[in-house]
């Protein structure tokens, strides 16, 4: 699934037994995305999506070890092929408080029969360590899109 591009982008790729148009809505309409986005122990709080060129999108999540902050601007919207955002977590799990490293995240909607390839780069994290801190949480993300679009065909 991954594809090393250097030590600070992460390059991920999926095949998602849905169309394009399903996988790019589940992105693109908050109810969905609050049910499947983030890993297996993180649940959505709050998700509010504004998707449009420069609208802003902003997530909470909750797990064990707290709240979680993440929000963004939207830079690209092309519907069903690609959607592209910066990302950056807030410190202490707070939107009210400053945001850290922005990077950003570019996806990809591949058609193929009734089936979606989507590939996702986020880049640049400032450290390395971002890259394998975002695999494992962007891994558990899709299983869940996955498991999400088998449920909501």
């Amino acid at each position: 699934m991954d594809v090393a591009v250097d030590d600070r982008t992460l390059r991920l790729s999926r095949v998602f037994d849905a169309p394009r148009e399903r996988v790019f809505a589940a992105w693109t309409d908050p109810e969905q995305f609050a049910q499947w986005f983030g890993p297996s122990e993180v649940t959505t709080v709050h998700c509010d999506l504004d998707v449009r060129v420069g609208g802003a999108w902003r997530l909470l999540g909750r797990s064990t070890e707290g709240k979680h902050a993440v929000s963004g601007t939207y830079l690209e919207v092309k519907e069903p092929e690609r959607l592209a955002f910066t990302w950056a977590w807030h410190d202490g799990g707070d939107h009210a408080k400053p945001r850290g490293h922005e990077t950003v995240v570019t996806l990809d909607f591949k058609a193929i029969g009734g089936k979606t390839e989507m590939t996702m780069v986020q880049s640049r994290f400032a450290e390395a360590s971002g890259v394998v801190n975002h695999d494992r949480g962007w891994t558990g993300s899709f299983t869940k899109l996955d498991a999400f679009l088998r449920r909501n065909g």
